[in-house]
């Protein structure tokens, strides 16, 4: 059985968005930059004084092709505009992940998800990757900045919220109940993806039995 949840688990940990994000997050960035330029005459952009968002782009591009990516952007973003400095935010942390350096990833993550001013696209992604990022390190995990995803229905972030909240209350507080919780609306639920979907009824079948086991155990004492 232990081997059946680790799996789980492990798929969970494989969301195809989040594993796409830490293999390219870089390239991601780099590519939404130029986006972001190319784009720069749209109506969500033409208030933006062209000439220097343009400026600023490449300076963050710059950063990202230098000798010392991650130095040259924490100098990058503290003289730039919010939404390049929580894009510049996202690259340095996606390095640090590239280098084994999670538990720093994780508090770039976090301070983005808690900086009102940071786009809210940014920022809901980050308190997933932060989550993510925490759990995976020892210790007791603080997931309270999965709260406004998890209150928020119409959030596209909602689902992979409710999966890192039930793995979180399984792993980390033996609370198969609450874990249950969180998994209860996936079954029933028409506009999830079908991966997502199915990790979470796989979780909630899997957590099902293990409080069925833990009750057992509780009445044979």
């Amino acid at each position: 059985m232990s081997d059946i949840f680790r799996e789980v688990d492990e798929a969970m940990q494989q969301d195809k968005w989040l594993a796409i994000w830490k293999e390219y997050g870089s390239t991601i960035i780099t590519a939404i930059l130029i986006l972001i330029l190319s784009t720069a005459g749209l109506t969500a952009y033409r208030s933006w004084d062209s000439s220097r968002d343009a400026a600023e782009t490449q300076k963050l591009l710059a950063a990202i092709e230098s000798e010392n990516p991650q130095g040259a952007l924490t100098e990058a973003v503290k003289d730039t505009r919010k939404d390049h400095a929580a894009i510049g935010k996202m690259v340095a942390a996606s390095l640090l992940v590239d280098e084994g350096k999670s538990a720093e990833a994780g508090e770039i993550y976090k301070d983005i998800a808690t900086t009102k001013s940071a786009p809210k696209n940014l920022r809901n992604l980050s308190r997933i990757l932060y989550a993510q990022q925490a759990m995976e390190q020892e210790g007791e995990t603080d997931i309270d900045i999965l709260k406004p995803l998890l209150a928020d229905d119409k959030s596209p972030w909602i689902w992979h919220a409710r999966l890192l909240a039930a793995s979180h209350a399984a792993h980390q507080k033996n609370d198969y109940a609450e874990a249950l919780k969180y998994l209860k609306d996936f079954k029933d639920a028409k506009t999830i993806p079908t991966s997502l979907k199915q990790r979470g009824e796989a979780l909630a079948h899997i957590y099902g039995l293990k409080l069925a086991a833990q009750k057992t155990q509780t009445e044979a004492q």
